[in-house]
């Protein structure tokens, strides 16, 4: 199925569009009798993002939000609270608003049973009536959220082996975390709208082989050609290869 792809000149435009995209589905959300559920990732990339929906807050009306984090390092020392994803939402979003979304779902990287947490959040995303909106980013090597190269397309929210590519990128400094617990890459299929964003020529090569390349368990982000509602919003440096 052929995704909308968004090209943009600059990374002040695609954020001030995604924005401007974001509000239209979230008021057009505010009909359903319940909150709109986002999937919400974290990474470099998104925090111009959340910069603007802090300050696009009641435009946004983002107190109404249900949200789901996508990952979380495991296992999680209490230690390194400061590395983990449930942390940078809050750094970068929850703590910034005067009034932040009521539901907030996170991982729990301290887990002592990962495959209890990882089923019970299944069970939430369902009670919930499922996302919405599920907002990714993409790995050099394909990922989305942590489905690295090689996680089957009908996975659910598990347990992962962080990939060494991965790992040399998320921890340049210090001892790296191996694993990871994700939302699956079947769980994301099942999103009633999928966006990415893209940004920079060091995802050039992964956008392309997502978007053209045959589907293929070794491009993690190619499931989405299977998707019937996926927007790509890249820079002209991501684009560069289309």
């Amino acid at each position: 199925m052929s995704p909308e792809i968004l090209r943009y000149e600059t990374k002040t435009e695609l954020y001030l569009n995604l924005i401007h995209r974001l509000s239209a589905e979230i008021e057009a959300l505010q009909a359903a009798p319940r909150s709109p559920v986002l999937a919400l990732p974290t990474g470099n990339t998104m925090v111009p993002f959340y910069e603007l929906v802090t300050q696009h807050a009641k435009q946004l009306k983002v107190s109404t939000w249900h949200c789901f984090q996508l990952d979380e390092y495991y296992p999680l020392d209490p230690k390194f609270e400061e590395k983990s994803f449930r942390t940078y939402l809050n750094h970068h979003f929850y703590s910034k608003v005067k009034t932040p979304p009521a539901l907030r779902e996170s991982l729990n990287g301290e887990t002592s049973d990962p495959g209890v947490e990882c089923a019970n959040y299944e069970k939430k995303i369902s009670d919930a009536g499922g996302i919405d909106i599920a907002i990714l980013g993409i790995g050099t090597n394909g990922h989305i959220a942590f489905n690295e190269p090689g996680s089957p397309f009908d996975s659910k929210t598990r347990l992962i082996e962080l990939h060494p590519e991965t790992l040399a990128s998320n921890f340049k400094n210090g001892a790296p975390i191996p694993k990871a617990l994700t939302v699956g890459i079947g769980t994301l299929l099942q999103a009633k709208k999928i966006w990415v964003l893209a940004l920079s020529n060091s995802k050039a090569k992964a956008v392309k082989r997502a978007i053209h390349e045959p589907m293929n368990v070794d491009i993690p982000a190619s499931a989405l050609q299977s998707h019937s509602n996926v927007t790509w919003f890249l820079d002209s440096e991501a684009a560069s290869l289309l």
